[in-house]
């Protein structure tokens, strides 16, 4: 019988029990929720689970800052599609007398996958340059400016993010 656990399981438990107490503690001075914070906490080592061979740690701090510093922002960017998301439908909402809980319903569903489009099957770079078009309302040179990349490379980000959007709706509809 094959086992689906990674071999280096023995050295995430020794990391997770050197490091974990310093991990969680961290995140709840950045996060101020305990529950979240060990939310997060467990997300990091569940990172370094799942890759197939355990990386060589130097600085194992180092490194689970990075992870977790990654997942806040991931969490934080995920937050925000969501409140804008939630904003629009209540604009809509507000049109009508009374909420048609099917309305209500399809928002939700359309939200759900929105949220899965952009946060699992955009890359990372299409992703950041949409949110930083769509919720925070930068410029494409902004964008460019904080991507560290050209305004071309911004406009092809967006292009792709969109279009894969948009061929996404039409499976949906």
């Amino acid at each position: 019988m094959t086992s689906s656990v990674p071999a280096h399981c023995a050295d995430v438990q020794t990391l997770y029990q050197d490091h974990q107490r310093w991990l969680l503690a961290w995140l709840r001075k950045k996060l101020g929720c305990p529950h979240s914070a060990a939310d997060l906490s467990h997300d990091t080592f569940v990172r370094l689970i799942e890759q197939p061979a355990a990386p060589v740690l130097r600085e194992p701090r180092a490194w689970l800052l990075v992870v977790a510093n990654r997942l806040l922002i991931n969490r934080h960017q995920r937050q925000r599609v969501e409140a804008e998301t939630l904003r629009a439908v209540a604009l809509m909402l507000e049109s009508h007398a009374e909420p048609d809980p099917e309305q209500v319903a399809a928002a939700r569903e359309l939200l759900a996958c929105v949220l899965r489009w952009l946060m699992c099957e955009l890359p990372a770079r299409q992703r950041q340059a949409l949110l930083l078009a769509r919720v925070d309302g930068l410029g494409i040179a902004e964008i460019a400016q904080r991507l560290g990349v050209s305004d071309r490379s911004v406009k092809l980000y967006l292009a792709q993010a969109l279009a894969h959007c948009h061929a996404r709706l039409y499976e949906v509809a």
